[in-house]
């Protein structure tokens, strides 16, 4: 696949994502060039979109996350925590229950 595609598949991921904030009445905002500028334009300009005072890195994968979704479906989970050997533990929620998160914290 071509580089081009792959960069047009992440930003309508990162569309996507500020859609579904904005739509739940969270202020969401696509970060200008995905965070590619942030050495020379300081740190509100890291991450690919900000929702509210948090940033959030998007990943898109043909299938690179099986494991996850599969996870989730194990026990219809709602969350979903993972580490790898040596790193932090990172805790995994669907996006409807992000988006009750993200309101009940603002």
């Amino acid at each position: 696949m071509s580089g081009r595609r792959n960069k047009q598949r992440g930003y309508e991921l990162e569309a996507e994502v500020v859609a579904e904030a904005r739509a739940a009445g969270i202020d969401a905002k696509r970060v200008f060039a995905s965070g590619a500028h942030k050495q020379e334009l300081g740190e509100d300009f890291a991450g690919d979109v900000r929702l509210g005072r948090w940033k959030v890195e998007c990943k898109r994968r043909k299938n690179g996350f099986g494991v996850i979704y599969d996870a989730f479906d194990q026990d219809d989970a709602d969350i979903v925590c993972v580490r790898a050997d040596r790193r932090e533990r990172l805790y995994v929620v669907k996006g409807e229950l992000l988006m009750q998160l993200l309101r009940a914290a603002s």
